[in-house]
């Protein structure tokens, strides 16, 4: 004769199931914490290092460019030693300052990108193993999310025109025959106020 459960309608035999599927959620999730341990505050400085790495050779590639060409244009044009000069070189300054703030901020927004897209990937593991209760399968989706995450992680795109105060305005010179020698160079220089000496506001009437 079967006891058929236990006679308690087979509740003692659903307790322990569910009790077995807690543990293997359990042992899930730390499979999964395994796998993601690696990402903790050390891996996401070596992100903001990484896009630094990354971003700052190109800051000073696009500045020496910017001011080898600005000191070109300048000295082409007789006014390297006057108060335009001066204007022109405290604008790229100004860019060269605000290039550089850009990466470290950019840094930082790489090293938050990297956790939330971390902790977006354990939750959602996790929700997976909450539903399915199968350990082992959460182990391996974990150690294949998190090789995903690591082979992504210096993906970085390219820098634009850090410099575009400056080129604008060498661009716009340059658009009125400027350093060309055409008809705009003398309107270029009339309108900054040089002679012909390279004197500023040497035939320019202020009223």
């Amino acid at each position: 004769m079967c006891g058929g459960g236990g006679g308690d309608g087979g509740a003692a035999q659903a307790r322990a199931d569910e009790a077995a599927r807690q543990a293997r959620i359990k042992q899930g999730v730390e499979n999964i914490n395994a796998q993601f341990g690696k990402f903790d505050n050390n891996y996401y400085d070596g992100r903001k290092q990484a896009y630094t790495a990354f971003a700052m050779p190109q800051v000073n590639d696009q500045y020496k460019q910017t001011s080898d060409q600005l000191a070109f244009s300048l000295a082409r044009n007789g006014v390297t030693n006057s108060s335009e000069a001066a204007r022109q070189g405290g604008i790229l300054m100004r860019d060269n300052a605000m290039a550089r703030q850009q990466v470290a901020e950019g840094a930082a927004s790489e090293a938050q990108k990297a956790r939330q897209t971390v902790e977006e990937q354990r939750g959602n593991l996790i929700q997976q193993v909450n539903m399915t209760a199968d350990a082992g399968l959460a182990g391996q989706n974990a150690l294949r999310n998190a090789a995903v995450i690591q082979s992504q992680a210096n993906n970085f795109s390219p820098l634009a025109n850090l410099f575009q105060n400056t080129t604008a305005q060498l661009a716009a010179a340059r658009n009125a025959g400027a350093y060309t020698g055409g008809p705009g160079l003398d309107a270029y220089r009339s309108f900054f106020g040089f002679g012909n000496t390279g004197n500023r506001n040497s035939s320019r009437v202020v009223t």
